[in-house]
């Protein structure tokens, strides 16, 4: 097994805009966001002016200052998919698309990264952080790290029935790390491939006996879907869908 595509609840793009960024001259995805330019050339402190930029948010706040100011408004703008010219410092709104669609954008998660989470899974999805950090390197994604002392804090991302039955197990524990309660579903979803998997790469190479799992030759990884779906990559790039 080389890695699973786990999807996430997500705001798509609308239709319209994959349609209007397949128009650009050059496609550079933002690593941080939903955003595209029609250029690599581009930093933070830099836009090329005359540059177009596509992107569902607008006059947002980061490292102290204020980015990406539609020439309109300097209100922020969320879920609102726009094409702007960057012109004289602000960007002139060239066309609206309007809100994203419900649906589902997908996180990669390779073999190493999901055995560390089925470590953490076993202890019941939480752990003291030097205790963890002393026996595993990574902290892998779904996963946060926080304060005991400050439960309110925590309980944004961990039930307090949980931080409290640690806290009786663990008292002296300062710092924890705990996979977020929203995705234990989705990682007892991946543990459950991850089982499967070690049955597949047996046969990895036995075509007709795949076939019995729907198994396709995959030419371009999914990044989004409006339907919930995990597909498990195996290493010869053979993708098996599941649903649940």
């Amino acid at each position: 097994m080389k890695k699973i595509l786990v999807p996430i609840k997500s705001k798509l793009k609308p239709i319209e805009v994959n349609e209007e960024i397949k128009k650009f001259k050059e496609v550079n995805k933002s690593p941080y966001s939903q955003t595209y330019y029609d250029t690599l050339d581009i930093s933070w402190e830099h836009k090329p002016e005359g540059s177009l930029r596509i992107s569902d948010h607008w006059n947002f706040e980061s490292r102290g200052q204020k980015h990406c100011i539609l020439e309109n408004t300097d209100e922020y703008i969320e879920d609102n998919w726009i094409l702007a010219q960057y012109r004289n410092g602000k960007y002139k709104i060239l066309k609206e698309f309007g809100c994203g669609i419900d649906g589902y954008t997908y996180t990669p998660l390779y073999k190493n990264q999901i055995e560390v989470l089925e470590k953490l899974h076993k202890l019941d999805g939480i752990e003291k952080t030097y205790d963890w950090y002393k026996k595993y390197k990574i902290r892998p994604p779904f996963v946060k790290e926080g304060y005991i002392k400050n439960p309110q804090n925590l309980s944004r991302y961990i039930s307090l029935d949980k931080i409290n039955k640690f806290k009786s197990k663990k008292p002296k524990a300062k710092k924890i790390i705990f996979i977020e309660d929203k995705y234990i579903d989705e990682i007892e979803k991946v543990l459950y491939i991850l089982k499967k998997s070690k049955d597949l790469d047996k046969i990895i190479k036995d075509t007709e006996k795949l076939k019995t799992y729907n198994a396709y030759e995959l030419k371009k990884e999914r990044e989004e879907s409006v339907e919930k779906i995990y597909t498990l990559i195996l290493e010869n790039n053979i993708a098996i869908d599941f649903r649940f």
